[in-house]
């Protein structure tokens, strides 16, 4: 099994833990004065962003990702190529989670639903709500238009021959791909939203706005880790914000399944499968890294050095692909991370009309590309393609071949109604998550904390 999980530490602690030493602090936070593990986030966080700030190809089935996460695969032999401590070989004993929730200033009894039902587990330390009011594109949710939400569609449905300004294509080394033809698939075989039906929806405009912030709130979450010289997480998780998670079940599955913080992994609660662009997370369902794949994703980046590691060389040579146009917004320093945010900073929704590189990615797309075709997560295929990089959860797949031909697997199943057995689940109001929470209350009362601890 090939794997391109490299490990990258820019700080041991005591424990073995990873630390940080620099930046202000960027986002406030209430934490409880007790154990670490004890911390939730209860405030909306207001973060100023800097303004000069998924695949082609064919997927593997579903049972060879199944095969993977089942536990069938040894995460010890994964490539880890800078393990410092044997003790980070081990499941830890006290897991440590923190959940970043992407929801709307609109409705904030949802994000308050969740901080007070699954953010209150034993395992989750913060909990970090992410609106309008941390989007980098911070005039977007009050100047964008319906109408202009229809016109971003219309023009991220243009093909290279169809007047898309992006600058022209050119020959890669191999003479085998072109530049920016994951982004022209996307274009040409029209995945973004119908701009027929973003015309009847009165979001629209809120939708259109809420893409970037997926990538925004990742960064804002990175820059409080620095600012407050926090250990990373075991897991960090990223799912909407009428998302359930049930923490005790799910830390129990990763647990019994050896899922270790120490091994470089990305793994979406539902994952779809779509032939053109690949696979990448299905929505709310989430979206969760490891410790040691968050540590490759904000490790710094040295394309211009002499002596590049294999890392920095893995990165490098995808970067000069420029599959999406994202070369040009690279410095030396940056992570994989900046060069996300980067991304999707770089030119504003509210000024499409000018656009020379605009951001025609949904949220989900952005991870499914940065994840399978960079290397942050162990590669999961079998052929080491490089571009398999992301996990389903216990096999929960979508798989798209046609608009009648779908299937949903495993926690995908989950949408518009959920179990006390449900891992994940999906849109679901913040009534049915306290439903679910006291549910699971009742069976495990020791593993939960009280609002506000």
């Amino acid at each position: 099994i090939s794997a391109a999980g490299f490990l990258y530490r820019p700080l041991l602690s005591s424990d073995g833990g990873s630390r940080w030493l620099s930046a202000t602090p960027s986002i406030m936070c209430n934490h409880a004065q007790h154990t670490p593990v004890a911390k939730s986030c209860h405030q909306n966080m207001s973060i100023k962003k800097s303004e000069s700030t998924t695949r082609v190809g064919i997927a593997l089935t579903s049972a060879a990702i199944t095969f993977m996460l089942s536990g069938s695969f040894n995460p010890s032999t994964a490539r880890n190529t800078l393990q410092p401590s044997t003790s980070r070989d081990v499941f830890p004993e006290k897991l440590v989670v923190d959940v970043i929730s992407i929801g709307s200033q609109s409705r904030p009894e949802y994000q308050d639903a969740q901080d007070r039902t699954f953010a209150t587990h034993e395992t989750v330390r913060h909990f970090f709500p992410m609106t309008e009011s941390d989007d980098s594109d911070a005039d977007c949710h009050t100047t964008l238009t319906n109408e202009d939400a229809v016109n971003i569609a219309m023009e991220c449905r243009k093909g290279s021959d169809e007047g898309w300004n992006y600058p022209s294509y050119a020959e890669s080394v191999s003479g085998s791909q072109t530049q920016l033809d994951y982004l022209n698939t996307i274009r040409t075989q029209n995945f973004y939203k119908d701009p027929e039906l973003l015309k009847s929806n009165e979001h629209a405009a809120g939708w259109v706005c809420a893409q970037k912030r997926p990538a925004d709130g990742f960064s804002a979450t990175h820059d409080y880790y620095k600012g407050h010289n926090e250990e990373l997480p075991h897991f960090l998780f990223i799912v909407d914000d009428d998302t359930f998670i049930n923490m005790e079940l799910v830390t129990d599955f990763l647990r019994k399944n050896d899922f270790r913080p120490s091994t470089a992994r990305v793994v979406a609660g539902c994952m779809m499968r779509f032939p053109a662009i690949g696979n990448f997370p299905w929505g709310g369902m989430g979206l969760f890294f490891s410790r040691a794949a968050l540590e490759n994703i904000v490790r710094p980046l040295h394309c211009d050095s002499k002596n590049k590691d294999e890392f920095d060389m893995a990165v490098c040579d995808q970067l000069s692909k420029d599959l999406i146009g994202e070369k040009e917004l690279f410095e030396e320093g940056m992570s994989i991370s900046d060069l996300l945010r980067a991304y999707v900073v770089h030119e504003k929704y509210t000024s499409y009309r000018f656009w020379t590189k605009g951001v025609c990615f949904h949220s989900d797309w952005l991870w499914g590309y940065f994840v399978n075709y960079y290397p942050v997560s162990v590669d999961m295929s079998l052929s080491g393609a490089g571009e398999d990089r992301m996990g389903a959860y216990n096999g929960s797949e979508i798989g798209w071949k046609s608009p009648m031909n779908v299937t949903n697997t495993g926690q995908c199943q989950n949408k518009r109604q959920a179990t006390k057995e449900s891992h994940f689940a999906h849109f679901l109001s913040p009534e049915e998550m306290f439903k679910l929470s006291w549910a699971q209350k009742l069976q495990t009362p020791d593993r939960f904390r009280n609002y506000g601890q």
